[in-house]
């Protein structure tokens, strides 16, 4: 009987070929994860997204805040939120026209696509930014339909544009509010949700409103409504030096740029810019 014999190397499995297909999976796999992912992504990210998909010009961004105060930018706030609050004030030096001698004050519009993307909170923090330049801000909530500016800082209800549209004893003076976390800022709500909210948009009064204030302030910052939902801000569009078009990081779908673009093209938003809200903190300096 012969001794049994064999090759030192198994015939089966072959190390090669099972090294191969894992190096090759390895490689494939992450690719194609990748590609899924990319593809099933309809979000706005960052500034690129926004200069791929629209021309308008780009003011700047808002990241992330980690901490819950309503008023983020404050004297000594050194945070990349409050920064980036700081150099968007830089950037509208640049946007804004110039006025003329005899009127000093700028009126800064704020609106977005869809409700939910920050208008309220880039507003407040906007105005306690332009107030530590030691300027008279007044912040207006003009989204009648479904106020925000009371409810975001926590107080109560109370009278404001819409009940000076309707009662002419009103003055402007009636309706104006503070509140000690900001200074040189005031406030004016937008009151009642009337039932016919661009109805009263259309009123003299809103006319009178925006003559009589911007004879009394530096800065007139309008917190608007949702453009691509109502027509109530495009009734009160021409009173408006710069309208600032929030979108929302990680929020608002690509697939509604047709709606900033549209309006863009058309210039129906005059000297328009877009501000990107709720970046990710961790990806920039």
């Amino acid at each position: 009987i012969d001794v049994a014999f064999g090759s030192a190397i198994p015939v089966s499995p072959n190390k090669k070929i099972i090294y191969l297909i894992a190096v090759a999976a390895g490689l494939l796999l992450p690719f194609i994860l990748i590609y899924i992912r990319m593809l099933l992504d309809t979000k706005f990210h960052n500034r690129k997204d926004i200069e791929d998909n629209l021309s308008i010009p780009y003011l700047g961004d808002i990241p992330h805040a980690e901490c819950l105060d309503k008023v983020i930018v404050k004297k000594d706030t050194r945070t990349s939120t409050a920064e980036a609050f700081r150099i968007l004030r830089t950037n509208l030096n640049f946007m804004l026209p110039k006025t003329s001698e005899g009127s000093k004050c700028k009126v800064l519009f704020l609106t977005s696509t869809i409700s939910g993307e920050g208008k309220s909170f880039v507003s407040i923090n906007l105005a306690a930014t332009l107030a530590l330049t030691n300027k008279k801000v007044l912040l207006l909530g003009l989204d009648l339909r479904a106020p925000k500016i009371t409810e975001y800082l926590g107080i109560s209800d109370r009278k404001g544009i819409t009940n000076y549209i309707l009662d002419d004893t009103l003055n402007v003076d009636d309706l104006k509010f503070t509140i000690p976390e900001v200074e040189n800022v005031d406030f004016i709500s937008s009151g009642l949700i009337p039932p016919n909210p661009s109805e009263l948009l259309s009123n003299n009064r809103v006319k009178e409103l925006f003559e009589t204030v911007k004879k009394e302030y530096d800065f007139v910052i309008v917190d608007t409504a949702p453009i691509s939902l109502v027509t109530d801000t495009l009734l009160i569009a021409d009173f408006a030096d710069i309208f600032l078009y929030v979108i929302r990081a990680n929020f608002l779908d690509k697939r509604m740029f047709i709606v900033p673009k549209k309006f863009y093209e058309e210039k129906k938003l005059p000297n328009m810019a877009i501000v990107l809200n709720d970046t990710d903190s961790n990806r920039g300096y």
